[in-house]
């Protein structure tokens, strides 16, 4: 059958560091035999050609997504949990799908990586063991940046500025202490119940609300069924709520979503138990390692990510990359589009840029390479002879001088 399975990579004690990719791993070992498919953290969302992860190839066939996976199976009749479903329970599927990975990936994305301390204490920490050098510098960032934007539906994707102009105003609080126009020292301005509280705890308030709404539409339309869609099995729905369940339960610094859901919604909770008995075990997954990376597939990767992290090019670079059919727009048909993705100015940026990454990975290897400053130099030198002693082999007595008459 040939399945491969690309995925990111274990983290937090979970098969994945993605939600989707946990559904996919979990869907892959109901469903599938162990002998038919492989599982391949390969970390590297452009093994496929749409950059996304999970990413399944079939047969030299690539196809992204956990949604667009299952159906694909689907239709080469490999999976078979939904066939059975009734008209009104595929539009249920539809529903629920759509609403976690819109609401549900943004409740990931505020837990996991929006959070400044989150994100530095258990998110980045995660990456930087899944990715090498040096990746590790432009990947999460990135990736970040992409969980902010799934989380400003919320209305708190803006917490990290809000954590930054906090720390700035903390800072500025040692300055000395301003005066009036009169002369007199100016008060200091008096902290209300809101602006004495730590910006994450402000934020806290509002995602506890969103999380509790979230939790209430997963649990109404799961009712008092063991599965969503009221099967005797899980259908591929069910992987899907487990995988972002599992995400939502990740411990971070302040931990919102994973206490809200075993305080208050215990009928989930049963329904994560019963997914147990579906849980893959790691020894038993069908692992197989990715191909190693090259030196100068590494070099292209932290190229390709410095050029998508600058402003005004990497949306060019995007588009260019994509053969000019846009992101997020395919198939427009649009040549005004695709002559502003050519455009040379714009390429001789994203070329200049290119050179630019690569110079700066030089010196930082080069930079790492010294010894560190203020260290001994160490030196070595011949010792200096007086004018009377010997050189060479006849210093070594009568054999040497014998060896030094030698023809050489």
């Amino acid at each position: 059958m040939a399945l491969r399975l690309h995925v990111w990579g274990p983290a937090f004690g979970l098969d994945s560091i993605d939600p989707e990719c946990i559904a996919a791993i979990a869907c892959f070992d109901h469903v599938v035999s162990s002998g038919d498919w492989t599982l391949i953290a390969s970390n590297d969302a452009a093994v496929s050609p749409d950059h996304v992860l999970p990413a399944l190839n079939h047969r030299g066939t690539w196809t992204s997504g956990y949604t667009n996976i299952v159906s694909y199976l689907a239709k080469h009749g490999i999976l078979q949990i939904d066939d059975d479903l009734t008209p009104l329970q595929r539009a249920d599927y539809l529903a629920c799908s759509s609403y976690l990975t819109t609401r549900g990936a943004g409740l990931v994305a505020m837990s996991l990586y929006v959070s400044p301390s989150a994100w530095a204490d258990v998110t980045r920490p995660a990456y930087s063991t899944l990715l090498p050098f040096p990746l590790t510098w432009t990947v999460p960032p990135a990736i970040r940046a992409a969980a902010v934007q799934k989380a400003e539906h919320l209305g708190i994707g803006h917490l990290a500025a809000e954590v930054d102009a906090g720390e700035a105003s903390s800072s500025s609080a040692t300055t000395p202490a301003e005066t009036t126009s009169t002369g007199f020292l100016r008060l200091r301005e008096r902290l209300g119940p809101t602006r004495a509280l730590h910006p994450e705890h402000v934020a806290a308030i509002r995602f506890q609300h969103f999380a509790e709404d979230f939790y209430s539409v997963l649990d109404e339309l799961r009712g008092g069924k063991t599965f969503f869609l009221g099967g005797e099995e899980p259908s591929s729905l069910d992987f899907l709520v487990w995988g972002y369940l599992q995400l939502m339960r990740v411990r971070t610094p302040h931990p919102i979503l994973g206490p809200v859901l075993n305080r208050k919604f215990k009928r989930l909770v049963n329904f994560l138990k019963e997914m147990y008995a579906y849980k893959p075990e790691k020894g038993d997954l069908p692992w197989q390692a990715p191909a190693p990376r090259t030196t100068l597939g590494l070099l292209s990767h932290f190229a390709e990510g410095s050029l998508e992290s600058m402003p005004g090019v990497g949306d060019s670079w995007r588009r260019w990359r994509g053969g000019g059919s846009g992101v997020g727009v395919k198939g427009t048909g649009d040549a005004d589009d695709d002559d502003d993705v050519r455009d040379p100015t714009h390429m001789a940026l994203a070329a200049g840029g290119a050179v630019v990454s690569l110079a700066s990975l030089g010196a930082v290897a080069l930079f790492r390479a010294l010894s560190p400053f203020g260290a001994s130099t160490h030196r070595f030198e011949p010792a200096p002879r007086d004018r009377g002693e010997k050189s060479g082999l006849s210093q070594f007595g009568e054999l040497g001088a014998m060896l030094n008459s030698l023809p050489i």
